[in-house]
């Protein structure tokens, strides 16, 4: 009798604390953007399953049905298809930056410019030039994304100035736009900052 309600108690108290974790609004903010980009997740994960089962050299289906020919022979297909699930995973994962700063941002009136600096600050800080010269995509994870996103938000938060929406006149409208620019040059000079260090620890 003391087991099952020892068991009864966990299984209860464990019920209420994911609840509660439910009801917080950064919770919410955080399902808010995952929902917005699921669908580019499933076709993402759908391409990168059968690009690890159908087109690599110790995939699933090739080792059964010894298909190495087939993938010898495609490899031009297979290197199209992987850079199209790198580029989908960073669609996916910008898409997320952008849905959280929008919804962490108080401001209504910046939300627009809030989105496009998220994704601005995410694209390029997951840009990275080759040996080559060429553009490569770094692949960051969620994490970065949501953190990403919450930077450039708390910056667009801190440079907030209330403006009131009763007088329609020019002095407002020029104080709504100046209020977006002093966000959005912080933000180009921390990226630019963050990719400077970023290119001075790869080379060295």
């Amino acid at each position: 009798m003391v087991k099952q309600s020892m068991k009864k108690y966990n299984i209860q108290s464990i019920i209420d604390w994911l609840y509660r974790i439910s009801t917080l609004k950064w919770f919410n903010y955080l399902q808010d953007a995952l929902i917005a980009a699921f669908p580019i997740i499933v076709v993402n994960g759908f391409l990168e399953t059968i690009l690890q089962a159908l087109m690599t050299d110790n995939g699933f289906f090739v080792v059964i049905f010894h298909l190495e020919h087939f993938v010898a022979s495609n490899a031009v297909l297979i290197n199209q298809l992987t850079v199209l699930v790198q580029l989908l995973q960073v669609f996916a994962n910008t898409i997320i930056a952008v849905q959280f700063s929008r919804n962490v941002i108080k401001s209504l009136d910046n939300n627009i410019a809030c989105g496009a600096m998220a994704a601005f600050s995410f694209i390029i800080l997951s840009i990275k030039l080759g040996q080559n010269h060429e553009l490569i995509f770094l692949i960051h994870g969620v994490t970065f994304a949501l953190l990403t996103g919450l930077g450039v938000s708390k910056c667009f938060d801190f440079f907030r100035v209330e403006v009131n929406k009763d007088d329609n006149d020019y002095q407002n409208a020029l104080i709504a736009t100046l209020t977006n620019i002093k966000p959005i040059l912080c933000i180009i000079f921390c990226v630019l900052i963050l990719k400077i260090l970023n290119f001075e620890i790869d080379s060295n």
